[in-house]
């Protein structure tokens, strides 16, 4: 039973591995060829008539359960925000929120999180 159990251990371990390697080769082809997010709205941005929410970026899908990409500084985490929710058909970002996620005394692993929006054309 002991041997079954180390076997399947292993398969799941190796197809986490292996999935997880696959997302970030495709993640990182896909921010070399996106436009990038040109706006960030804060509170107060736009009204509810004015855009649609195209995504979450790191947060849509069943992988932030586990792993969220973080970066050493703040403006790498924002780029790379923009860089993602530009490749989700978002032209605008809105309620962008960055924390760090790294323990005290060590390196920052600095995360941030938004809402992509695109925009709809004004009328008039």
């Amino acid at each position: 039973m002991n041997i079954r159990r180390s076997r399947f251990s292993a398969l799941v371990a190796v197809a986490v591995y292996l999935l997880s390697a696959g997302a970030s080769i495709a993640q990182s082809d896909a921010e070399k060829r996106a436009p990038e997010v040109k706006m960030i709205y804060e509170l107060g941005g736009p009204n509810t008539s004015q855009y649609e929410v195209v995504s979450r970026p790191w947060v849509d899908s069943w992988r932030s359960a586990f792993w969220v990409p973080t970066y050493p500084s703040e403006e790498q985490a924002i780029a790379a925000l923009q860089t993602e929710a530009a490749r989700r058909g978002a032209d605008a970002l809105m309620n962008v929120i960055c924390l760090n996620q790294g323990r005290p005394n060590t390196e920052p692993a600095i995360v941030c999180y938004g809402i992509g929006i695109r925009l709809r054309p004004s009328k008039g």
